[in-house]
Parts: C-alpha cells; structure tokens; sequence
C-alpha cells in the first residue's frame, strides 16, 4: 500500500482492522486476540497489549516505537 501513514495505521485499528506488514526484511503481524491487541513477528515472538491504543503507544520493534519506524514500514494486507 503506497503512503499508508501512522494516522492511516491509527485510525483503521481504532475501528477494528488488522494488518501485515514488513520492516527490516521481517514480517509483522498486528491483530485482535481475547487478551487484548497483539503485535507479531511471524518467528513467534509477540507483545500483548490491552487496547489498540496501548499497542501504539508501547509497541516496539528493535528498540523503536512504531511511529519512528512507520516510514519504512511496508503494509502488505489489510484486513
């Protein structure tokens, strides 16, 4: 998806979507589970979140928010 931003990002989780995307030659993965919001990297490592909003406020990927990444984010599926 061409110019997909965080406010992109931000508003289609605040109405439920779930989505794939690669940063860094990895594959990522944020969905809705019965304990909360989760980001993924598909080698299974994974962070739990109570709300979408936690999920972008805390979740990190190599040290790094997701805001500071988006840019070199490659959203593949929406969902």
């Amino acid at each position: 998806m061409m110019n997909y931003t965080f406010d992109d990002l931000t508003r289609d989780l605040m109405i439920g979507h779930e989505l794939h995307f690669r940063y860094n030659g990895k594959n990522y993965y944020i969905s809705q589970s019965q304990g909360g919001w989760v980001l993924t990297r598909f080698d299974q490592q994974y962070e739990l979140f109570e709300s979408q909003a936690a999920l972008l406020q805390g979740g990190k990927i190599d040290g790094k928010s997701l805001r500071e990444i988006w840019d070199e984010v490659e959203v593949t599926d929406l969902f």
